[in-house]
């Protein structure tokens, strides 16, 4: 059993971290620690999940200051947006999409043209939360030849003429554009292919080249 909190034990607790241990041990709110776990993020989170099942009020401002606990303050104790955490979380793609996609269930504009900047990221905004195409991000998508390939296949459903300079350079996004995409020869990339002999094989095949 822990002895009751009094003046002297306050005194001897210096940290979040001790702070938080101590209100998480005897399973119990202790406003007069609060200022001192309100001056962490994680501890602050933390705090709200684990000793107050709920809101943290105090610790709000020092938990925007960073995406992750920003994105799980929403997440999982607002159950819904977390507007003093939006700008921090808009400064990073990966919390940018997942706060989109499970918080706010729809588009995250202010986390756009930092989601645009990633390639992956702007694909699966796309696919996953606009449900169609993300223009912010095609110029971006259009550096990768995976990425060019899915965008092309799971949203445009069609040609993504952007990104074909980049599948043009790796033989097997070139022979798989051609034969999901375009059903039919893709010579921008045929260089590419003709370098690697398993698609160049497959190419041949699929395209009645064997003779050429």
């Amino acid at each position: 059993m822990f002895k009751k909190l009094n003046q002297e034990d306050i005194g001897d607790i210096k940290t979040p971290k001790e702070a938080y241990d101590y209100a998480y041990r005897i399973g119990k709110s202790i406003p007069e620690l609060e200022d001192i776990i309100a001056q962490d993020p994680e501890y602050s989170y933390w705090y709200a999940e684990k000793v107050i099942k709920g809101r943290f009020k105090k610790g709000e401002n020092m938990i925007a200051q960073e995406p992750n606990w920003s994105y799980d303050y929403a997440k999982y104790i607002m159950k819904g947006r977390f507007k003093k955490g939006e700008g921090t979380i808009a400064q990073d793609p990966f919390y940018s999409y997942w706060y989109a996609r499970d918080v706010i269930k729809g588009r995250f504009k202010k986390g756009e043209n930092t989601i645009a900047q990633d390639a992956y990221w702007s694909y699966e905004y796309a696919e996953d939360v606009i449900g169609g195409k993300f223009e912010k991000g095609e110029d971006t998508i259009a550096q990768s030849p995976v990425w060019s390939y899915s965008y092309a296949v799971y949203v445009i459903k069609g040609r993504f003429e952007k990104g074909e300079k980049a599948i043009a350079q790796a033989p097997e996004w070139s022979y798989n554009y051609a034969k999901d995409i375009i059903k039919g020869r893709f010579e921008k990339g045929e260089k590419a292919i003709a370098q690697d002999p398993e698609w160049s094989e497959r190419y041949a095949e699929d395209f009645g080249l064997k003779n050429e």
